[in-house]
Formats: structure tokens, sequence, C-alpha cells
């Protein structure tokens, strides 16, 4: 019987291959019912071993399906070397960008960490930066609730969209005159969490989030 790496297991997609998927060291051919690649929130060329508790079936499900080959999960030297992987890594950001933004978000809302509060900050962005007080006040309330709904993983994409924005305000009012570099004051910071307020905007909050949940739910039905 043919055995699977989980590198070679994710070749089999179902959108350029057949789809199969791994559990409890078996490969299965599931093409049948993974359309695209995906079926119930579940994606081909994975191992679903520990994912499918979460999805709407039973293990004899897998009855169904032929069984192509083994998972192994041996990996060769280049695999090793360049392989990616198949964990949820990007809650790693989601989290980072979150506390990022809750931290800050409670200087300027609560005053909270040695922030100004939300008069402080009020004046500063509507005197020094030249915000209009309603566009002030947005931003501030911003910055502190999409980090909370970015830690929770909760509405993810529109958090994400409301950052992106926001440092995208802050490089044209602010950084942009002073260069790249964060010593000078330049873009250099808002650059990078733009970048990653774009990388959740595109992917969503991955497979730890309350936003899985509500997916999963709404799939059931």
């Amino acid at each position: 019987m043919r055995k699977f790496t989980v590198n070679q297991l994710s070749a089999f997609d179902g959108i350029k291959n057949s789809a199969y998927v791994g559990y409890q060291g078996k490969v299965y051919d599931v093409s049948t019912i993974f359309k695209n690649g995906e079926h119930a929130g579940m994606k081909a060329g994975k191992d679903l071993s520990e994912d499918f508790a979460k999805g709407p079936h039973k293990e004899d499900i897998f009855s169904n399906f032929p069984v192509v080959g083994e998972l192994t999960f041996e990996k060769s030297l280049s695999e090793k070397v360049f392989a990616g992987t198949s964990l949820q890594t990007d809650l790693l950001l989601r989290l980072a960008l979150g506390i990022v933004f809750f931290a800050h978000g409670a200087q300027k809302l609560l005053g909270w960490f040695g922030g100004y509060g939300w008069s402080g900050t009020m004046g500063y962005l509507t005197q020094t930066v030249h915000l209009a007080p309603p566009i002030a006040g947005v931003v501030i309330l911003l910055e502190f609730f999409t980090g909370i709904a970015l830690i929770l993983g909760l509405l993810t994409r529109p958090a994400a969209l409301g950052i992106a924005i926001v440092m995208l305000g802050a490089a044209v009012t602010v950084h942009l005159p002073n260069g790249f570099f964060l010593d000078k004051g330049g873009v250099e910071y808002v650059f990078v969490l733009f970048l990653v307020a774009l990388f959740l905007l595109i992917n969503g909050a991955g497979a730890v989030s309350i936003d899985r949940l509500i997916r999963t739910r709404y799939q059931r039905r």
C-alpha cells in the first residue's frame, strides 16, 4: 500500500488532483464529496485526525470511501528543509496584532497603560494631526474594539479592514513625511501592521476562532 507523507498528501487537494484526506494513519479518496477541495469547513490534502471531531460527521463516514494508502509522518531531508506547515500559525499573527491594537486603543480610550484617555487623545488628533472630531473618535474606537475582535477571532475580516484603513491613514498623515525608518518616525512600523492586517483580511481568522465556530454551525444547517 502506498505511503504518503504529510507533504505528499497536500498535493491531493481536490483542485488540481483528486481529493485525499488522512485519518488515523490511513489516506482516503474523498473526491466524491470534497468539491473544489472543501467540505463542511474541512479541506482536502490534510490529515483530519484532529479536526474531524469539529465537523458534522461521525467516524464511520470513512467506511464509504476507498483507502488509497497509509499516512506516515516521516519526512525526507528535502521535506524537512523546504516543506511548509499545515498548522494554523496565523493565530500567532492575529493575537500579535490584536494585542497591539487593544493596548494602544486602551491608552487612547480609557487612559490605561499610561495613555491620555479619550479627551487627551482627541485633543492630539484634532489639534496636532488635524483630523475632524468624528474621524478622530472613530480612530480611537476602531483601535480598541478591533483589537478585542482580533484576539477573539470574531468578525476578523471587518476588524482587519478597519486596522488597515487606520494604518494607511496614519502613514499618510503622520509618518510618511519622516521617511521609512522607525527611529526617524517613519512608516516602518505602520507598514508592518498594515501588511499583517491585509494578511488577516485575505485569509480570515483561521481554525482557532469564534468566526470558525459560527461558520461551522451555519454549514451544519
